[in-house]
């Protein structure tokens, strides 16, 4: 019982940390209009750089 109880804490604890860096760390790009795609990662860091990001990450939608 105390490791589900264990288990259930940490999967809690995960999803709430994930959920805060991806909020801190998706912003809507003003100019970029296609998928973030692993292909393509360097199109989207180069075009949020520009917009001023300075991590270089963005999305072209917020879902």
């Amino acid at each position: 019982m105390q490791i589900k109880f264990l288990y259930l804490v940490l999967a809690v604890m995960t999803i709430f940390i994930l959920g805060a860096k991806e909020a801190d760390a998706d912003c809507l790009s003003g100019r970029y209009g296609g998928p973030c795609a692993v292909w393509d990662n360097e199109t989207c860091r180069r075009v949020c750089k520009e917009e001023g990001r300075s991590s270089g990450h963005c999305s072209p939608s917020l879902k």
